[in-house]
């Protein structure tokens, strides 16, 4: 339970989420859980991940693996790195498939991911769907209120860390499976 944002807005995009852990009902506090981040930095690129805490700790591993090549300049590039990223988390981080309807064409990573890096902004879906998106989106149980929330100031005179820091709020608000603290990642976007 987790939201997570991001926004392109003028020359910058942010990407941010909440800090909140959740364990069934048990609620796990920033204040308490040192590493609480849900926002992972890799090379340029910044990354915001929903799913399973252990899912936070395997990425961030992989990607400090030297042998994982990885691109997010674009779609395709984000693609083929999901497609990587899911080898590996099947091979070498037991990640669990079973248990998924008979009829999904493909397994699940059983994460999302929102990327923000000087490319744009993107989306990658469990089952590897990549998508640009041309000003903001959010993924995660709270991920209704801060669309809305994003939507309903983005074509006012806000800035991209605004417009992320109104989508975050909403969740924290509304969605018990949000909290606070919020953090935000800002990068400049290539012209």
């Amino acid at each position: 339970m987790t939201t997570i944002v991001v926004v392109r807005k003028g020359d910058t995009a942010v990407i941010g989420a909440d800090t909140l852990g959740t364990y069934g009902d048990q609620r796990e506090s920033a204040a308490f859980v040192k590493n609480s981040s849900k926002l992972i930095s890799v090379d340029a690129t910044w990354l915001a991940v929903t799913g399973h805490a252990a899912m936070d700790m395997a990425l961030r591993n992989i990607f400090q693996e030297t042998s994982c090549r990885r691109s997010f300049k674009g779609v395709n590039d984000i693609y083929k790195t999901s497609l990587q990223l899911h080898g590996i988390l099947k091979d070498q981080y037991f990640l669990k498939l079973d248990g998924e309807a008979g009829d999904e064409a493909f397994e699940s990573m059983q994460v999302s991911l929102l990327v923000a890096n000087a490319y744009g902004i993107f989306g990658v879906c469990s089952k590897r769907t990549v998508l640009e998106y041309t000003k903001f989106y959010a993924f995660g149980s709270g991920e209704q209120y801060a669309l809305g929330a994003m939507h309903a100031v983005y074509d006012q005179d806000t800035d991209a860390e605004q417009v992320a820091r109104a989508g975050l709020e909403a969740a924290i608000t509304f969605d018990t499976g949000s909290g606070a603290p919020i953090e935000l990642r800002s990068v400049t976007l290539k012209t």
